[in-house]
């Protein structure tokens, strides 16, 4: 559920932010706007609330994801790679052009690596807990295709491709 109420707030937050943008409002502008929000709540917000769950509480982490072998230390490794894709999506409040090309390239690599870890297990170790292939599963998939897809619209608004810096949050 995290997925959802993290996507929301980014959702809901560009939305404001758009309706009180003093700046012209174009299709460039807006698609800036709601992919600034989208990269530092849903991607960066959202990773480091999960890499909170996995730093501090892997073992019943691993548990509720179905992983029951050993004492789910590899939680560790994962929580510090949520981090870092976390500071990197909350730090596209700050930087654009190639930065938030190389954050949608992290969070893309990460999810889709997450998820196809989460369907082999569903399909080797028949692993189908909800945090393995419920709304989690989904998450990596949908998380990262938003971002991609908002990059490529927002490349298009604009003939340099590249980001104004006037377009962060808050």
């Amino acid at each position: 559920m995290p997925f959802l109420f993290f996507a929301a707030i980014a959702l809901i937050g560009a939305s404001v932010h758009l309706h009180r943008d003093r700046q012209p409002r174009t299709r460039a502008r807006a698609l800036e706007i709601f992919f600034v929000w989208w990269m530092v709540v849903a991607v960066g917000v959202a990773a480091i609330f999960g890499a909170m769950f996995h730093l501090f509480d892997g073992p019943d982490t691993a548990r509720e994801i179905g992983y029951t072998n050993g004492d789910g230390g590899f939680q560790t490794e994962v929580g510090f790679a949520d981090l870092a894709v976390g500071i990197l999506g909350v730090l596209c409040a700050r930087f654009r052009d190639g930065f938030l090309l190389a954050a949608v390239i992290a969070v893309s690599v990460c999810y889709l690596g997450d998820a196809y870890g989460h369907l082999h297990q569903a399909a080797i170790h028949d692993n189908h807990d909800p945090d393995n292939t419920g709304l989690l599963l989904w998450s990596d998939f949908i998380v990262p295709l938003v971002a991609i897809g908002l990059y490529v619209a927002s490349r298009g608004g604009r003939a340099s491709g590249r980001l104004s810096a006037a377009s962060r949050p808050g």
